[in-house]
């Protein structure tokens, strides 16, 4: 297949010597144009646009070409033997002469006029706007030959001096087909290299970005999505990516607000470095998304000025290589978001986090587990009797065998042999009594998450009324002053929480609870469930203490709530 080259001569007398050459060059199909500078520009562009190889042309016409298209441009150079055949014809005429042109032009006339002590005098520009005011500047110092190229040549005749042209000979032009043929088979296989690879993509990578360093799209392929889902990637990928595969696996929105699954790669060249994003839809499966609540986290926020939480902190940290988890505390005291950070600094957010009833872990299969899902926080542990916690520890086991970290949050450690085991870590998560110091930063977050989810007016609370929560034993812990705040913000229509509102709603608190008048109605098995749930309130949910308040035992309290 011959090489398609279009070859603009920015000299009509430049394409009689193109056409005497091209006759003895089989393997390029060459066209000629004239014209030049941003003439010349133009018809590179119109050949681009047609699909040619490679254009050829020369000087300062050449360079602009280079500038516009993106296809190889070769420069015709001006060799020793076309400066030395002009330098010979200017010596013997006997005028003031000077050459003016291009560093490319005056470095090699230099050479051979200091060789062969030529008296010629010589000018370097490094603009074409500089040609006109020089050589004006010379004519007034009696300069009357001047030699260059063709913006030179044409001024230098515009001004009423006499020019001659600096030409390119046979040797150049033959010189410039050759590296045409070159850098064309060149791109020719690397056009080839790059439509394997592109094939190569589109069977192993349906959907992806590749991002230069500065975050510019140098490529991008969209099989399952309409058009691209995301304007902006971060570019700046987690320290603590998975170091082994070098990616990182994240979870986002889309334009449209549907979560996907990205895997970010850094690819390192020898000039650069590039960042592969692969998209996919996050696809939950249905069976379980119904009793699995799954999350697309971000690092959770823990308030940890006290003590208390910064031991409890701590000790998740040292032991985040461990698969399994107990989280020991009252009710309230956030386990659950407790679980999440144990979730995020374990995998860095490269996967999902799921929270689920034990009772329901129980009726799930685990083949209806998704696979993105790397952690599973069970929940409500202490309702169920005996034999079904020793299913629940069978199931557990099947669970680990995949690879899944596993956090089960108590109220109370049951003494059973499964908790004490060695890969077991026990995190004891420290009431709201024990952190006191937490308090002021914990209100004050409760009122900013009202103040944008609820649109509450209220957005600092008095030193006075944060002094009477100080005081206050919270026997619902963080969960109790998350409730107590959402009452406040409510009810108060100014800016800042009075003391007289906290000391009001305390004062509730501690009032008897009414029982409505349709308590007591339904069925007698009716009833029961409502004074069994009553007094399970009551008791902060301790099966054990509410079994025993109501003279049974905990198996039967579990078969009635149940039933």
């Amino acid at each position: 297949m011959k090489i398609k080259a279009l070859f603009v001569a920015p000299y009509a007398a430049m394409e009689n010597l193109i056409e005497e050459c091209r006759y003895e060059e089989t393997e390029i199909d060459l066209h000629i144009k004239i014209g030049n500078l941003q003439e010349g520009v133009a018809l590179a562009k119109k050949a681009e646009a047609q699909g040619f190889d490679v254009i050829i042309s020369r000087g300062g016409t050449a360079k602009l070409i280079g500038e516009a298209v993106g296809i190889p441009v070769i420069d015709v150079h001006i060799s020793g033997y076309d400066m030395l055949r002009v330098f010979t014809l200017a010596n013997d005429l006997p005028r003031k002469k000077a050459i003016v042109g291009f560093p490319t032009i005056t470095l090699g006339a230099k050479a051979i006029i200091d060789l062969l002590d030529i008296p010629i005098d010589i000018f370097t520009i490094n603009d074409e706007s500089e040609t006109e005011p020089l050589l004006s500047r010379l004519k007034q110092e009696g300069y009357q030959l001047i030699i260059g190229d063709v913006v030179t040549f044409e001024t230098a005749s515009r001004l009423g001096l006499l020019g001659i042209l600096l030409q390119s000979g046979r040797e150049a032009i033959f010189d410039s087909f050759k590296e045409a043929k070159m850098v064309a088979r060149w791109m020719l296989n690397n056009k080839l290299e790059i439509e394997r690879l592109k094939a190569l993509l589109h069977v192993t990578a349906k959907d992806f970005m590749l991002l230069s360093h500065n975050g510019d799209i140098v490529y991008e392929q969209w099989t399952t999505f309409h058009s691209r889902p995301i304007n902006e990637i971060p570019l700046i990928m987690d320290t603590n990516q998975d170091e082994a595969s070098g990616k990182e696996i994240s979870y986002i929105k889309d334009n449209n607000g549907e979560t996907l699954k990205l895997i970010k790669t850094k690819i390192m060249t020898t000039e650069s470095s590039y960042l592969f994003c692969q998209f996919s839809h996050l696809k939950i499966n249905p069976e379980s998304e119904e009793i699995m609540k799954v999350n697309v986290l971000a690092p959770p926020p823990i308030i940890q000025h006290s003590k208390a939480m910064n031991s409890c902190l701590n000790m998740i940290d040292r032991c985040l290589s461990h698969t399994s988890f107990i989280l020991n505390g009252k009710r309230g005291t956030e386990k659950e978001l407790i679980a999440q950070y144990i979730h995020y600094h374990k995998t860095h957010g490269n996967g999902l986090f799921a929270s689920i009833k034990a009772l329901d872990l129980l009726d799930i299969s685990l083949e209806k587990v998704d696979k993105d899902i790397k952690t599973i926080y069970i929940h409500s542990i202490d309702l169920l009797d005996e034999a079904l916690r020793d299913e629940l520890w069978r199931k557990i086991g099947s669970i680990k065998v995949r690879g899944i970290t596993i956090i089960i949050g108590m109220i109370e450690l049951q003494h059973s042999w499964e908790i004490y085991s060695d890969d077991i870590i026990r995190i004891y998560i420290p009431s709201l009594a024990e952190r006191k110091e937490d308090l002021k930063e914990l209100v004050t977050s409760f009122i900013l998450h009202f103040n944008q989810t609820l649109g509450t007016s209220a957005i600092k609370m008095r030193e006075d009324g944060l002094a009477l929560l100080g005081e206050y034993d919270w026997p619902g812990n963080v969960g109790e002053l998350k409730a107590i705040l959402k009452d406040a913000v409510l009810m108060e229509k100014g800016y800042v929480i009075e003391k007289g509102l906290v000391e009001s709603l305390l004062q509730q608190k501690g009032s008897a609870v009414e029982i409505s008048s349709d308590f007591l109605t339904g069925t007698l098995e009716d009833i029961e469930k409502k004074i069994i749930e009553k007094v399970l309130e009551e008791e902060e949910f301790n099966q054990t203490k509410a079994a025993k308040r109501l003279n049974i035992n905990r198996s039967t309290l579990w078969r009635k709530l149940k039933g």
